[in-house]
């Protein structure tokens, strides 16, 4: 018994002897590698976007990106371009700074970039004369043989102005002969005449061609210059007075909404003529071609060109007949292709197929024009629709 108490005494003293327990130091340990982003998309996520990258990762020395779209690059905060709209699959990795077991080097996001045009259709509306008057029509925009559908029928003269807005999924058609711009629903059904030239207060609608539709504003030319007003033709009102200056009659126009800039083709026949540009707040008036007979116009902001039906004209830079290209700033005027005996009201663009669409016409009023398609500069050239007699169009995105 003896023996068992002095061993656990002797174990007690060891235990809590100063000497019986070692103290190690673990020091701080090595910081860890993060991988972490964040980023933002242009134009409400819809393609084509900018994709603006944050760097919020730690520790790192090198970053490596890759996108998913086949673009890469090592820069810390890149900026990169989206074209087409998907699920792209973005990706860093990071040089670390310490080679420690807890680092996080790679970090992946799912960025999903929209289809702007989900769910819409692509539609080339147009307008015609016929010996009895004038119409609006429809054509889906596909691989197959055009398909015409005509909107539902209302009085016309001279339609030589139409536009569509896809936010109201409307389609407006002015009549210059009458006075008058009617509003259909985009599939042509339902129209209603929203300004009258006969109707007291409405007396700026008259002789109305170019139309165009920036945010929830109709606008048209007409002689004396750019008037607006509500999509419902509600409190009409002038938006830019040319009466007695150039450009006196702005009759055909587009908005370019990157630029800010309203692009239009004044007429000669009775007035100075000339290719322009205004910005949106009235500011920045510009002629780029002078003397120019323009009687319709195409902006296609993507590649900086214009396509312009100009009636050729003495004294003039253009004294033939014919769809000609330039670059946006006017220079390089080139021609590119023939309308025909008539002028044409009417140039669009199909930017899925990369087509340039306008009217070829005959005479004026009977069904012996077309509609020829082309490539972009004029060439591969083709009669596209037949036995019509176009005047306005423009190509849409719209749900129908």
């Amino acid at each position: 018994m003896k023996n068992k108490v002095l061993y656990l005494l002797l174990l007690l003293a060891v235990v809590f002897s100063p000497s019986g327990c070692q103290k190690y130091e673990l020091g701080n340990p090595s910081a860890s590698t993060q991988a972490d982003f964040t980023y933002t998309l242009s134009n409400n996520g819809n393609a084509p976007c900018e994709m603006t990258v944050t760097n919020k990762s730690l520790n790192a020395k090198g970053y490596s990106w890759d996108f998913g779209n086949g673009i890469t690059s090592t820069e810390e905060n890149p900026v990169i371009q989206i074209e087409t709209p998907g699920i792209y699959a973005v990706k860093l990795t990071c040089t670390p700074v310490n080679d420690v077991h807890y680092n996080a080097l790679t970090k992946t996001l799912a960025v999903n970039v929209k289809d702007p045009n989900a769910g819409l259709t692509q539609v080339l509306y147009y307008t015609t004369r016929s010996s009895s008057g004038g119409g609006a029509h429809l054509v889906i925009l596909n691989d197959e043989t055009p398909l015409i559908q005509d909107f539902e029928t209302v009085t016309f003269s001279r339609p030589y102005g139409i536009t569509a807005d896809t936010a109201s999924r409307k389609v407006f058609v002015s009549d210059y002969s009458l006075g008058i711009i009617y509003r259909f629903d985009a599939d042509g059904k339902n129209p209603v005449k929203i300004l009258d030239v006969t109707v007291p207060g409405q007396e700026i609608v008259d002789s109305p061609e170019a139309l165009m539709v920036i945010g929830d504003k109709l606008y048209w030319g007409r002689p004396g210059g750019i008037y607006k007003c509500n999509l419902d033709g509600s409190e009409p009102e002038v938006f830019i007075n040319t009466a007695g200056i150039r450009p006196e009659y702005p009759i055909d126009m587009q908005y370019d909404p990157e630029a800010g800039k309203i692009y239009l083709v004044n007429d000669k026949t009775d007035f100075t003529g000339g290719y322009w540009s205004v910005n949106l707040d009235g500011s920045g008036l510009t002629e780029h071609v002078l003397d120019i007979d323009g009687t319709a116009i195409e902006v296609n902001p993507e590649t900086g060109k214009v396509y312009m039906a100009i009636y050729g004209s003495t004294p003039s830079p253009v004294t033939e007949n014919g769809i000609y290209m330039c670059n946006i700033d006017g220079s390089s005027l080139t021609k590119i292709g023939d309308y025909g005996s008539k002028a044409t009201w009417g140039i669009a663009i199909d930017n899925k197929r990369e087509k340039l669409l306008w009217g070829y016409k005959i005479s004026n009023s009977a069904p012996d024009g077309k509609i020829v398609r082309s490539n972009l500069d004029g060439s591969g050239l083709e009669d596209w629709l037949t036995d019509v007699s176009p005047h306005a169009m423009y190509i849409s995105w719209i749900k129908l």
